[in-house]
């Protein structure tokens, strides 16, 4: 009997402990195996714990502590089998130990579960199995229910919305409770001690046991009704409740992770230079034809846009913003970047999910985040919800005002004095949308595309370029336009903002967006809509520019778009996306001396990409790529190199050229590139070594050549064809390849 209650009592202590495990793991992005890591948690400490204390006799308390090191090892296994941002499964268990609680209140809602995301609910699981465990084998059963509850309680404060999961820990806490209860022991009073004793005849024996087994069924059905009442619980008030219009405040987010400031240029000023060279691979996009969205610029310094920079780590799905458009397309795409700048990831419209890159996401601005670093070379899946303002007249739609939108409104000093009557004046009369739409029309007819203008978007450019309505002005590119339509905006109090993303680019299902296809568009956030866009981009463009391409098409306001998911009706209203200014003209300036710096520039960085092959792969390849290069060096100093001879003979040539040079090192040279063309054992040491003498010899042999040798000698376009086909270094065999050339061992 005593061994069937310490089992119940062990049951239902593990039970209270790995009830918070629903709730938690209703957190993370994929919450199964979270729920399975922190129910073996609470199984393993309450195991750990009570062996501990049968050990430590008359020591309970102690055998908390005596426990860690075995969640210590869980740790370090968790590290191993999902790290963070340390890859080394210690360093990444004391990383997680130190800032896990931080890093679960700056991260976005359903994260990843990674080691320095799951450490804080582990410990938490641990200590609240090991603290029970301890006080119900010292005789406190309802006081062992005490830190199971407090971890619930903070679970739930962690995730407020969470109401199934939670409605499921809180029954699984009950229904640990009424284990604890029953398993109870209920010692009779000793009256030995009190110094009399009672005698008890056999039919008063009878008569208790037959009131013992009444108040066991009665207790069992107590139970029972218990765990009816839980279950049915767990199973309708959800459903009630989910409905319930009051939530709980999130607490992530309450305060700023800290991070190291990124040095990246500002995306904004890449349109001008890439408008002048609009042919430039940037990624390749599968899914849909749809704009995509890269950056958005909100805080103008007066000088330049600035983007946010408050991002929070986050899961695969990405939070939706306070307003969501009424009028959205769910898309998704696949996006193979390639040189494309900077750590921003294009996404369509309002990005819902993300897979394949760790994300920061901005929750104000919805810009995103690569947190691996630059996206170039990189692949991801984007799903997101694109708007369509097809038709949308905006009657009755009011500019968003008060506390929050200042920023939006804000203009610094220093503004062109001409720049308040040109936003009156352009802007006039009429509801937000009208004066809106007339500022961008205003840009659209009064200036002039034109590919590689100076690049800059501030007060100083912006003064040069805004002449007054009724006026032609000059060229300028989507960074001017963009940020001209934002500035008049906001003079004339319309909350803006700048977007820089990319047209839909050209090809069928798998597409190349090119540098010509990024283009730059104003936003103007209403009230109960969100960020509506505006295309202040002109359909004019320069005598330099080639005509439009044979995807793009003019609407009758002028607004040039290509196949993008909405298309404006209305004169004046927002596209979904402004098509790119200048992804289908091409502007080539080649000359004489252009091209003879390009070859300068050229040579050398191919030279240098060639040589760094004896610094990278396997020892063997690294000799052989050495050797390679020696051979290079010895005939652009002039010096022979027959296809029949061994390498022997070609260190000898080499002493006698350079009588300085050492001759045990040349024969270990030469053995070594012997072992590595013929198999034989080379150590990442012996390709050091070859290297090594290979870059020394190399440069003795270009200060012992002529002038004009050393003059040509990174310049030789003969040296980058040696080392791709090195058949062409021998002069007295055809076709020798690096064994070929050594096949002959001393």
């Amino acid at each position: 009997m005593n061994r069937g209650r310490a089992v119940l009592a062990s049951a239902a202590v593990a039970v209270a402990a790995a009830a918070p495990a629903p709730l938690l793991a209703a957190g993370y992005e994929r919450s199964a195996p979270v729920t399975a890591v922190l129910v073996s948690t609470a199984i393993a400490a309450v195991a750990v714990t009570s062996a501990a204390h049968r050990v430590l006799r008359g020591l309970g308390p102690v055998a908390v502590p005596a426990g860690l090191p075995m969640a210590a090892v869980v740790l370090v296994a968790l590290a191993a089998w999902s790290p963070g941002p340390i890859k080394e499964p210690v360093p990444a268990a004391v990383d997680a130990v130190l800032h896990s609680g931080a890093r679960i209140l700056t991260t976005g809602p359903h994260p990843l579960a990674t080691v320095d995301l799951l450490a804080f609910p582990v410990l938490a699981v641990w200590l609240a199995g090991a603290i029970a465990t301890v006080l119900r084998r010292d005789g406190r059963v309802l006081p062992s229910l005490l830190p199971a509850t407090v971890l619930l309680c903070g679970a739930a404060a962690l995730n407020p919305e969470a109401i199934e999961p939670g409605y499921r820990s809180a029954a699984l806490l009950a229904g640990a409770a009424a284990m604890a209860l029953a398993g109870a022991r209920h010692d009779a009073p000793v009256t030995t001690r009190a110094g009399f004793s009672l005698r008890v005849r056999a039919a008063a024996a009878v008569h208790g046991r037959k009131r013992s087994l009444l108040r066991t069924l009665a207790a069992g059905t107590a139970v029972a009704c218990a765990v009816i009442l839980i279950g049915i619980g767990a199973v309708a008030v959800p459903a009630v409740l989910e409905g319930w219009p009051v939530r709980a405040a999130d607490p992530r987010g309450q305060r700023d992770l800290p991070e190291k400031p990124r040095e990246v240029r500002n995306p904004l000023s890449y349109l001008s230079a890439w408008s002048a060279a609009p042919d430039v691979p940037l990624m390749t996009v599968s899914g849909p034809r749809t704009t995509l969205r890269w950056v958005a610029l909100a805080d103008f310094t007066g000088p330049v846009w600035l983007p946010d920079s408050s991002y929070r780590p986050a899961g695969p799905d990405l939070p939706l913003p306070e307003v969501v458009p009424p009028r959205t397309t769910r898309t998704t795409v696949k996006v193979s970047a390639g040189d494309l700048p900077g750590d921003w990831l294009p996404v369509p419209g309002i990005a819902t999910r993300v897979d394949g890159v760790a994300v920061g996401h901005d929750a104000v601005s919805g810009t995103l985040l690569s947190l691996d670093g630059a996206v170039a070379g990189r692949s991801y899946t984007a799903a997101g919800m694109v708007p369509d303002w097809s038709g949308w007249k905006g009657t009755r739609a009011a500019t968003a005002s008060g506390t929050g939108y200042e920023r939006y409104l804000r203009l610094p000093p220093g503004a062109p004095a001409r720049l308040p009557d040109i936003a009156r004046a352009a802007a006039g009369n009429g509801t937000a949308h009208q004066r809106a739409s007339r500022i961008a029309e205003y840009l659209r007819d009064s200036y002039t595309f034109e590919p590689g203008a100076p690049g800059g978007h501030g007060y100083a450019e912006l003064a040069e370029l805004l002449v007054p309505p009724g006026r032609k002005g000059g060229g300028a590119t989507s960074e001017q336009f963009a940020s001209a339509f934002a500035v008049l905006a906001r003079a004339a109090g319309l909350p803006s903002r700048v977007v820089v993303g990319f047209g839909a680019g050209s090809g069928g299902g798998s597409r190349v967006i090119r540098t010509g296809d990024a283009v730059a568009w104003g936003e103007i956030y209403f009230e109960g809509l969100g960020w509506v866009p505006y295309d202040p981009n002109p359909r004019k463009r320069s005598e330099a520019s080639a005509r439009p391409g044979p995807q793009e098409r003019a609407d009758h306001n002028g607004t040039y778009r290509g196949g993008n998911t909405s298309d404006a009706t209305d004169t004046g209203a927002p596209g979904a996306v402004p098509r790119p200014t200048g992804g289908e003209y091409t502007l080539l300036i080649a000359t004489p001396p252009g091209l003879l710096v390009l070859f300068l520039l050229l040579m050398p960085l191919l030279r240098l990409r060639a040589a760094r092959g004896s610094r990278r792969g396997t020892a063997r390849k690294r000799i052989l790529a050495a050797w390679t290069e020696l051979l290079v060096a010895m005939r652009l100093a002039g010096h022979t190199v027959p296809a029949s001879a061994t390498t022997a003979e070609l260190t000898a040539s080499l002493a006698a050229t350079l009588p300085d040079t050492d001759p045990g090192r040349l024969r270990r040279l030469s053995r070594l590139v012997n072992a590595a063309g013929f198999g034989g054992p080379v150590t990442p040491d012996d390709a050091s070594f070859t290297s090594e003498q290979v870059r020394l010899l190399a440069t003795r042999l270009r200060r012992s050549s002529s002038l004009p040798r050393r003059l040509s000698w990174w310049v030789n376009p003969r040296a980058v064809l040696w080392v791709a086909r090195p058949s062409r270094l021998t002069r007295e065999e055809p076709a020798a390849g690096p064994r070929d050339r050594v096949s002959r061992p001393s």
